[in-house]
């Protein structure tokens, strides 16, 4: 290979690797099946390329969120859209109040009632955090594409190391 040959090469590798942080994640997604089907040295170049800006988008772009953080921002969604109905009701009820007496406004039936849609808020907010997060469902470990199968390594790796049985 000639120095100019070499030089070529490397400004090709280099264009390639910085048109890639210009993809979105499906155009980086076809990139990797068009490099997957090329043979040869440069083809391995590129589809290492392509592998180091999958991880770099994996590790840079996923911020990890608690259970409990979940749930807070329901509940925060939950108590806004529910903010109005609340202000209506309570002018609805303010314009009846002089015609209702005020023991059956604050009767235990209310009581209930408040519980019951306190109760049917959090279930509520259970499904559709359920729905936005699906749980975890089980695939043959022969299945997995090739991250897969690293991470799976990884994972059992740290299990080993804390002494937990694979």
């Amino acid at each position: 290979m000639t120095t100019s040959t070499a030089l070529d090469l490397a400004d090709a590798l280099a264009q390639f690797r910085a048109g890639l942080s210009a993809l979105t994640d499906a155009g980086l997604e076809r990139r990797a099946a068009e490099v997957a089907a090329l043979p040869g040295w440069y083809a391995g170049e590129l589809r290492r390329m392509v592998d180091d800006e999958r991880e770099s988008r994996r590790t840079a772009s996923r911020p990890v969120m608690s259970a409990r953080s979940r749930a807070l921002r329901v509940a925060a969604v939950v108590a806004v859209a529910g903010a109005p109905a609340a202000v209506l009701a309570g002018r609805a009820a303010a314009d009846y109040a002089g015609e209702v007496p005020q023991v059956l406004l604050l009767s235990p039936v209310a009581a209930v009632g408040l519980v019951a849609g306190v109760v049917a808020g959090g279930r509520l907010a259970r499904w559709v955090d359920d729905r936005r997060h699906p749980h975890a469902i089980d695939v043959d470990e022969a299945d997995l594409d090739p991250y897969g199968r690293q991470l799976l390594e990884q994972v059992r790796a740290r299990r080993r190391a804390r002494g937990e049985v694979c």
